[in-house]
């Protein structure tokens, strides 16, 4: 997959693709579809199929105090899309400017000068341009007299529920990651590095890793969870605990894993946290011998759960 950033769409010659646009905020089973359908028509057509996305997100630029906190880094977004073989990754920088711009002319100076498109692929709620004047009704009828085609996918329900990013955040902030992976096709991924903390944990015998995370993920309420560890392309068991440390007063909020079975100093390096359950919420013990035994049956639930 070839990575292109919009500094330099007026250099490139993809000649006629397949295109999806979108956020894509989650890439959850709603955007695979979407992404599935377009390689599906890339490959009738014998043409190559690209994603068009945007960095920030547009609403981030657009209404500040109401953008949602990231599900993907967009780091974590190209690795994920690169894993579906697509041919081209278009990143839009994402600024006032841009979202000015009438949807005619971008479909114009964007969509068929630059791409070539022959045909685009979207969801059934898609708007584009200023003031979201592009609606599906407007850019059907601009696809047919400028010579291009649309699918359009209807929303993916799993029972009563829509999938979709907002859905997706609200079982984080709930602490239901066990229901996530149904709609979003993964565990809840958080990525980030590890930093010097206070060492408390190797003092009472489970070491932790303190993580400083690339983004500002949404996360789920503060408490201990078990997860699965990616490090240095291997997996691991443990047990990530998000919260103040209220047994030691004074203390900030920090996410710290206990990787379970795994003894090196890994500072500075970069962790993987995939979030499969919630074992407890936060508690205050008396004395430190007591939050090392608990600690202990939160290892041994883990260890049966990931089994």
């Amino acid at each position: 997959m070839e990575v292109i950033k919009s500094s330099n769409f007026n250099n490139i010659n993809t000649g006629p693709m397949v295109l999806t646009i979108g956020v894509f905020d989650g890439l959850h089973l709603g955007h695979q579809a979407i992404i599935n359908k377009a390689k599906e028509i890339g490959k009738e057509k014998q043409v190559p199929v690209g994603i068009y996305t945007f960095n920030p997100n547009p609403l981030k630029v657009l209404k500040p105090a109401f953008a949602p906190k990231a599900i993907l880094s967009p780091r974590q977004k190209i690795e994920l899309l690169s894993s579906y073989n697509l041919d081209y990754y278009l990143e839009q920088k994402f600024t006032m400017d841009f979202a000015s711009l009438d949807y005619a002319e971008f479909v114009q100076d964007y969509l068929l000068d630059k791409f070539k498109i022959v045909h685009l692929v979207v969801g059934e709620d898609f708007t584009l341009g200023s003031k979201g004047e592009g609606n599906l009704a407007n850019l059907k009828k601009l696809a047919e007299s400028s010579g291009f085609e649309i699918t359009c996918l209807e929303n993916i329900k799993i029972g009563k529920e829509r999938v979709s990013s907002t859905l997706i955040r609200k079982l984080v902030e709930q602490g239901k990651l066990e229901e996530v992976p149904q709609y979003l096709g993964r565990y809840y991924r958080l990525e980030g590095k590890v930093v010097r903390g206070k060492g408390r944990g190797k003092t009472l015998g489970v070491p932790t890793a303190n993580i400083k995370l690339d983004e500002d993920y949404v996360l789920p309420p503060e408490g201990v969870y078990s997860a699965y560890v990616l490090y240095d392309g291997k997996e691991y068991q443990g047990v990530v605990n998000f919260g103040n440390n209220p047994t030691f007063p004074g203390s900030d909020f920090t996410i710290e894993v206990h990787i379970i079975g795994f003894d090196k100093e890994i500072y500075c390096e970069h962790l993987s946290l995939d979030l499969v359950q919630r074992i407890r919420g936060e508690m205050t013990f008396k004395s430190s011998d007591e939050l090392v035994e608990q600690i202990k049956k939160d290892i041994l639930y883990t260890e049966n759960l990931l089994c």
